[in-house]
């Protein structure tokens, strides 16, 4: 059995790693390596994208010596670094853009820390440089969002076909909504967010899609009488970081057209104890970045749930059978990631 000490050893000793990835991916010494069909050296890396050949041979070393690219020597002595086909096509993926995670942290630590001190403030609210990397990340996600949303919501591709009112709550930058407003013209598609600069940002990103429209909400205080009325709803990571997330569901619910209104949304599931989780380092990533981000994020006053992204795929099924909707249905994502397809 490994001890403590070697676990907290092997996570610092991680941790400090996980810098130098991110640094090798955003320097594109990461994609020199990816894009290279041989092998090549750090000078070589060096002059293709522009970089001290010094500080690309640390950081090469850094990656060769955790066994995260593989290094080998020339006829004359040279250390030259590669990548494997599988592990290139490896990269194309969501894990690239979760590369670059870690920093967020960086940049707010001295703020989630007065956040834990009596006389700190409840929380802060999400910064840009997690709206750019969680944006970076998508990129690599909404084909496999919108797949499976198409998949596991009945009748959802022939509705959307023929024409119907959605919305999405909590789109970041917005390209998921705009992925699915372009493959269905024939539908009305509504972006909305409560941070009137992400809305700003997508009307400069998507604004030529004529079938996007944008509506600044506060999914926490929905009006009581609403006009709207939709057809289908859905959402992806929000639930878990609202401060009032049973208020925010049971509004939704109002905004679906009654009887025949499909809410879905796709949010971390774990089993929701740490008991249960022990062991799993997966969950226990969630955990921090439920310290650094959720939390804070959902802790707007003191009576906030601040459920974290650990909250539990059943704690999600009875909050949203709470809100009124009776047939839910879950489904795997990816990794811990859920998706949850909630009827009237």
């Amino acid at each position: 059995m490994v001890s403590v000490p070697e676990k907290l050893g092997n996570v610092l000793n991680s941790a400090c790693v996980a810098y130098g990835v991110s640094m090798a991916k955003d320097t594109g010494i990461l994609q020199a390596l990816i894009d290279s069909e041989r092998h090549l050296t750090s000078q070589e890396i060096a002059d293709n994208k522009g970089l001290k050949e010094r500080y690309v041979r640390e950081i090469l070393s850094c990656l060769g010596t955790a066994e995260l690219l593989h290094m080998t020597t020339n006829e004359i002595g040279e250390l030259c670094y590669h990548l494997a086909d599988d592990e290139k096509k490896a990269l194309k993926s969501s894990l690239y853009g979760f590369i670059s995670f870690p920093l967020i942290f960086g940049h707010i630590y001295d703020d989630v820390k007065s956040c834990f001190m009596l006389d700190g403030p409840n929380g802060i609210r999400y910064a840009d440089t997690y709206h750019h990397i969680i944006d970076e990340v998508n990129i690599y996600r909404v084909d496999l969002y919108s797949t499976l949303i198409l998949e596991h919501v009945e009748n959802l591709k022939e509705r959307l076909e023929s024409g119907i009112q959605v919305i999405e709550f909590g789109s970041g930058r917005g390209r998921l909504i705009a992925k699915l407003a372009t493959m269905f013209p024939n539908s009305t598609f509504t972006t909305s967010e409560n941070v009137e600069k992400l809305l700003d940002l997508q009307k400069e990103r998507w604004g030529q899609i004529p079938n996007l429209k944008y509506k600044l909400h506060d999914l926490c205080a929905l009006p009581v009488n609403i006009t709207e009325q939709y057809d289908w709803a859905f959402c992806v990571d929000v639930i878990h970081d609202l401060p009032k997330p049973l208020k925010a569901l049971k509004g939704i619910r109002r905004l679906l057209k009654a009887g025949s209104g499909v809410f879905t949304f796709i949010d971390v599931a774990s089993s929701g104890s740490p008991l249960k989780d022990k062991g799993n380092m997966n969950v226990a990533c969630f955990y921090s970045a439920g310290s650094f981000l959720c939390i804070p994020e959902s802790y707007q006053h003191p009576d906030s749930m601040a459920l974290g992204p650990c909250w539990g795929k059943q704690t999600a099924i009875d909050m949203v059978n709470a809100a009124g909707f009776i047939d839910v249905k879950d489904y795997l994502v990816e990794n811990l990631h859920r998706i949850f397809v909630c009827k009237q």
